[in-house]
């Protein structure tokens, strides 16, 4: 009887990309958490402003990583368009691949706000989905600083899909930030920051990204 490959959908913005979205995905797949790790570059978002277009995220995360097959970059959501959260998007990709398992991979600080994760698209006030991704997508869920490990059996004992927790123990300590790289380049465009591959520093030079 054949087995259902896993594949964890990491997602976010990467503005831009940086070693810990590597890492924590190796780590993963190190772990035995998944078959492949599938990054994908969300559209221009709703809830928060973007620095660089979605061609530059997805271009600096092909630089990011290369050689490693269980690695995959993804436009899937991207060609989707307008940004309609991450459980409209993951009910369309279980459609698409249906011998997928898809498990997502979010950050211990996400993991808190997805009873409070919508579709912005269709939303009048009160239908968050939320739950409704908690209770149809497994999780891995990855340390984050200042953020605590999610109680695993509260999780499943809400009815929850299962769960499984990625932090120092299980070898991923992460330690970078967008943010943090952003500012750095702000404040020092001549110096690559750490925890940016050279690769990804020298493109974002070459495109003027984050130099104001």
């Amino acid at each position: 009887m054949s087995t259902k490959k896993n594949v964890a959908i990491l997602g976010g913005a990467f503005d831009p990309v940086h070693k810990d979205h590597v890492t924590v995905a190796k780590t993963c797949l190190d772990r035995g958490f998944c078959d492949e790790v599938w990054f994908m570059p969300s559209p221009d978002r709703w809830d928060k402003t973007l620095n660089a277009s979605p061609e530059d995220r997805f271009a600096m995360l092909d630089l990011a990583f290369s050689g490693d097959k269980r690695l995959v970059l993804s436009d899937l959501e991207i060609q989707q368009g307008d940004f309609r959260g991450s459980y409209v998007f993951l009910m369309g990709i279980k459609e698409m691949f249906p011998d997928i398992n898809f498990r997502l991979l979010v950050g211990a600080d996400s993991y808190e706000n997805i009873p409070h994760w919508r579709d912005p698209m269709n939303f009048f006030g009160t239908n968050y989905n939320g739950h409704l991704l908690l209770r149809d997508i497994e999780l891995i869920v990855f340390a984050r600083q200042d953020y605590p490990k999610p109680d695993v059996d509260l999780h499943k004992s809400k009815g929850y899909a299962p769960m499984l927790w990625l932090g120092k123990e299980e070898g991923f300590e992460g330690v970078y930030s967008s943010t943090a790289i952003r500012k750095s380049l702000m404040c020092n465009y001549n110096e690559c920051p750490e925890g940016l591959e050279p690769v990804v520093y020298e493109y974002i030079r070459e495109h003027g990204l984050y130099n104001e």
